[in-house]
């Protein structure tokens, strides 16, 4: 690749999917591509920041396989409040009958408030998260090494100001059906905050999915998954503006959901290349698909998930580089020809110079 390329990646959140970059990471290294900088939102903010830690990218690759082995077999998932529930969450928020289901919650809520009425404990236990982080937080102290972020590669991620679980949900379910937009997320540069525990604290962050995952607390506020913001074009989950306002003039961006609404036509100065599924991410069929895709860490759909980015990889972003190499040969035969020509004239020349001393 040209050295004055800078080259900035973007990993997009989308759950268990997310082993989905590790294949993309595999390809980009096969094809020779250079990384200059890295955001991230969600499961991509996870990902981003064990890339943005390690010394090359093979030692990334390899750490992120290692990880995503481990997952595949025990999940990090480790569930406080009743399964159904989670599930019924996580699917995407794209459930027929959930918004109602989450309207009837938001509403008991505020009923119980102004009537000073004690609810059940796992009803008001939301705000709090299902979902106990210990385990994925576990993973990450293990596989990111803090102290090598500093000088690692820039790293930004997506975080989304919350009103807490239940308001954040239904913001976002509004949002889905068309009823306004979500708030836009917000970008943090990682290395720009000196303290380590804070560096996970916001990975952490980014990757907390509502009524799932507690909220995090950071700069005097409360922070959850970073996939929320500006729900309608994906503004949060694809954080693309961080690179490009870091000076990256060719953003690899990938996605992690079929048919992602995100578009680059919103970047028209920007090079953009998509790495959008070829065919459908999904593993799971029937009643809550999605939510068992989006928390499937086992070792059926891990693997598949990750030999598809490699594939997808190597399709698309490998035929813009061939593409690019038959430009920079064709280039370089019409410099050829040119010099050829160039000396051409010149001998010509000469020959001509010495014909008229003959004379």
């Amino acid at each position: 690749m040209n050295t004055s390329m800078k080259v900035g990646l973007v990993l997009s959140g989308g759950g268990a999917k997310g082993a989905y970059q590790v294949g993309v990471l595999k390809a980009l290294r096969e094809l020779g591509t250079r990384i200059d900088a890295v955001s991230g939102a969600s499961i991509g903010a996870l990902n981003g920041g064990i890339l943005a830690s390690a010394p090359s990218l093979d030692v990334a690759i390899e750490r992120l396989e290692q990880l995503w082995g481990r997952l595949s077999k025990h999940s990090p998932l480790s569930v406080k409040m009743p399964g159904y529930v989670s599930l019924l969450v996580a699917a995407g928020l794209r459930l027929n009958g959930a918004p109602a289901i989450l309207a009837a919650a938001h509403g008991a809520k505020r009923l119980a408030q102004r009537f000073d009425v004690e609810l059940p404990e796992w009803l008001d236990g939301w705000e709090d998260g299902f979902l106990d982080d210990q385990p994925l937080q576990q993973l990450m102290d293990e596989f990111l090494v803090s102290k090598d972020l500093a000088r690692g590669l820039p790293l930004y991620v997506s975080l989304y100001e919350s009103l807490g679980g239940v308001e954040d949900i239904t913001r976002a379910v509004c949002a889905e059906l068309g009823f306004g937009d979500t708030p836009q997320s917000q970008f943090f540069h990682v290395q720009s905050i000196a303290d380590e525990a804070e560096q996970k604290r916001i990975l952490l962050a980014s990757a907390a999915l509502p009524l799932l995952f507690k909220s995090r607390r950071h700069a005097g506020r409360s922070w959850s998954d970073g996939g929320q913001g500006g729900w309608q074009t994906m503004q949060g989950n694809t954080p693309i503006t961080p690179l490009l306002e870091a000076g990256c003039n060719l953003l690899i961006v990938t996605h992690l959901s079929d048919g992602s609404v995100w578009s680059r036509q919103r970047f028209p100065d920007a090079t953009v290349l998509e790495i959008r599924p070829t065919k459908s991410l999904a593993r799971a069929t029937g009643v809550m698909s999605g939510a068992r895709d989006l928390l499937g860490f086992d070792c059926e759909k891990i693997p598949s998930w990750i030999e598809q980015g490699y594939q997808d990889t190597l399709h698309c972003v490998g035929r813009v580089m061939k593409a690019q190499g038959a430009r920079n040969e064709l280039r370089a035969s019409e410099v050829a020809l040119t010099r050829i020509d160039h000396e051409s004239a010149r001998t010509d020349q000469v020959l001509a110079d010495a014909m008229s001393r003959l004379k």
